[in-house]
């Protein structure tokens, strides 16, 4: 697998949690609950962000 490819791979999966911590937090009975997915998916949203800007970059300069 080349970086790229895992690099792709990373983001998918982070875009994955991203919904599925907002699905939880919508099912979440409890206000703790609610809280503590919608945190959790705000972070993995970091992780989307920052997986994304560094495929972005490898990206670049393979073809440049």
């Amino acid at each position: 697998m080349s970086l790229e490819e895992a690099l792709e791979a990373a983001v998918q999966e982070e875009a994955e949690a991203v919904e599925r911590y907002q699905e939880l937090a919508r099912q979440a009975e409890d206000p703790e609950s609610r809280l503590l997915f919608e945190q959790l998916s705000r972070e993995e949203a970091v992780h989307y962000q920052r997986l994304s800007e560094r495929l972005k970059a490898v990206k670049l300069l393979r073809r440049g």
